[in-house]
């Protein structure tokens, strides 16, 4: 039979294990350069060099506006991030691409990096993301 005790210690251990991460920051993606409001704006991040613009640690959307739109990203812990974002003008999902694989469809990436021949490195494009919440802005091109 538990003892009054050991439930209000695991009503409080619940309590605690609920409760948002102190030291969580969110990150505020505004997308500008937006030139038509069709499809979506999928912002994509990253926080490892390892899966770089394939499998990235979270994705978030809007529908593209005019002008700019923003996304945010809650509870992120402190480190290395980068962000790749691409306007999915027809809606398929994907960033299409001519036949010879320069992309049709306007992208952009954290520090506005850009590679040689192909896309930015993850290096090219990592930021720091500290304690407090932040903000950065990406220019679609």
């Amino acid at each position: 039979m538990k003892t009054c005790h050991s439930i209000m210690l695991a009503v409080l251990a619940g309590a605690l294990l609920a409760l948002p991460n102190a030291n969580a920051a969110e990150l505020t993606v505004e997308v500008t350069g937006i030139a038509q409001p069709d499809g979506q704006v999928v912002v994509s991040l990253f926080n490892q060099s390892e899966g770089w613009l394939r499998k990235g640690l979270s994705s978030n959307g809007a529908a593209a506006m005019a002008g700019s739109v923003k996304v945010s990203f809650p509870g992120l812990s402190e480190g290395d991030y980068a962000v790749s974002v691409i306007h999915d003008v027809n809606g398929n999902r994907k960033l299409d691409t001519n036949l010879v694989g320069m992309p049709i469809e306007p992208y952009g990436f954290s520090n506005d990096a850009a590679g040689n021949f192909g896309p930015p490195s993850f290096d090219q494009a990592k930021f720091k993301l500290g304690p407090d919440n932040k903000s950065i802005t990406i220019k679609l091109g």
